[in-house]
């Protein structure tokens, strides 16, 4: 299942964006500009098909928080592609007051939630289409042979052999499914979000916090010493390459088992003994991070977002991403989009200006378009002629510091 078009209305800074999405998209901007809440957008989404509208909107701090400022409604309108099949999914949400807390029913998500008072976010209209014809809520369980799960088929009411059917491990508490129910089997649950902060990685805590890393040592713990072989075997030549000081990756169990040490078992910088994980500088702890989390992608992940990979590593480390990210790409069959503010990332010959989305902010507004489809002259010059891409952008978006003013 492939993503390959995004609208989205009235999200944070965005009072409209759409662009088409291939296998990476890379989305450049000026700081502010909302590289960060574009990702956010896709975040949001698969976090309402995971949990339903309800805990999500919770989890986002309330329409407040993510609809563009003074507007009541928002949506988001995506187009996907299986096979022969194009599916046309369009979620519409609007803010509705609740003077009392109460308890009511979130139809989406089949449960009762209790609402605090305030504003929240409802449902206020889904579509679905396959291949232009509309497609009936009821839904139809289909149940693994050993009854340890279930996905959905669901038919258009229009043409019955027009079927989306699931292999995901779904678990959903009726057979009167909702549509947003109905769209996480098509590759909006399994976003999977890479930002790793080498700070929060060394911190301690039982629950994992993939949005930053924290409890990263103790997530891998879970993971069986037969994965571990495979994962570490799989990094352990990039490690060597980018940090020379770290020739021979490996890990151990510590205490009960349930937390991993990394390191390298060659004495390094005049030092005996080993070189672990908690000597590590900034810069390797992230690039660890961003490796093992795209060696252990869970194998349903439809879409990766992975927020300025270039960060706290050296430009010509940064070079060779695009072929790394277009390997795993290629090689584990997910999308990905990229922020970035790097111009080695950009400029490489992997990066087509098709997979270039350029966000320019005026008056509080953004705006997003591909390279290939941008119709400003600075832009057209530098792709027609071949030359770095960065020099388009930053003809348009160039911004510096003022000199003789300390």
């Amino acid at each position: 299942m492939k993503l390959t078009h995004i609208a989205i209305t009235n999200w944070r800074n965005f009072a409209h964006i759409e662009f088409d999405l291939s296998s990476r998209l890379f989305v450049v901007g000026p700081n502010s500009s909302g590289k960060t809440n574009l990702l956010a957008a896709l975040r949001f989404l698969s976090d309402v098909a995971r949990l339903g509208l309800a805990a999500a909107s919770e989890n986002w701090g309330g329409p407040e928080r993510y609809f563009r400022s003074g507007m009541e409604s928002a949506s988001f309108d995506l187009t996907l592609e299986q096979d022969e099949h194009q599916i046309e999914y369009k979620l519409s949400l609007r803010k509705e007051s609740s003077a009392n807390g109460q308890n009511k029913r979130d139809d989406a998500a089949n449960e009762v939630i209790e609402f605090p008072a305030g504003n929240r976010a409802v449902v206020d209209s889904e579509d679905l289409m396959i291949n232009g014809q509309p497609v009936s809520i009821s839904a139809e369980r289909v149940t693994e042979s050993d009854g340890s799960h279930f996905g959905v088929r669901v038919r258009s009411s229009f043409d019955p052999d027009s079927v989306v059917q699931s292999d995901s491990k779904l678990k959903v508490k009726n057979v009167q499914i909702s549509l947003l129910h109905q769209i996480t089997r098509i590759g909006i649950e399994s976003i999977r979000y890479i930002h790793p902060n080498p700070k929060k990685m060394l911190e301690r805590a039982d629950r994992y916090d993939p949005d930053h890393g924290t409890g990263f040592f103790q997530y891998a713990g879970r993971f069986s010493d037969q994965q571990l072989d495979a994962v570490v075997d799989r990094i352990r030549p990039i490690m060597a390459s980018v940090v020379p000081e770290i020739p021979n990756l490996s890990y151990q169990r510590m205490g009960l088992g349930t937390e991993v040490v990394f390191y390298s078992d060659t004495p390094v910088r005049g030092a005996s003994g080993v070189y672990s994980h908690e000597q590590f500088s900034e810069g390797t702890l992230r690039l660890l991070g961003l490796l093992f989390d795209l060696a252990t992608l869970p194998r349903y992940t439809s879409v990766v977002l992975i927020e300025e990979p270039e960060t706290f590593l050296q430009a010509s480390v940064v070079r060779s991403l695009p072929s790394l990210l277009a390997e795993v790409s290629m090689n584990r069959d997910v999308q990905m989009v990229i922020s970035t503010h790097s111009p080695e990332l950009i400029d490489s010959e992997l990066v087509l200006p098709s997979q270039v989305l350029m966000l320019r902010s005026e008056n509080g507004e953004t705006t997003g378009q591909l390279l290939s489809e941008s119709n400003d002259p600075r832009i057209k010059a530098a792709v027609s002629a071949g030359l770095p891409k960065t020099q388009g952008i930053e003809a348009v978006n160039g911004r510096t510091i003022p000199l003789g003013i300390w």
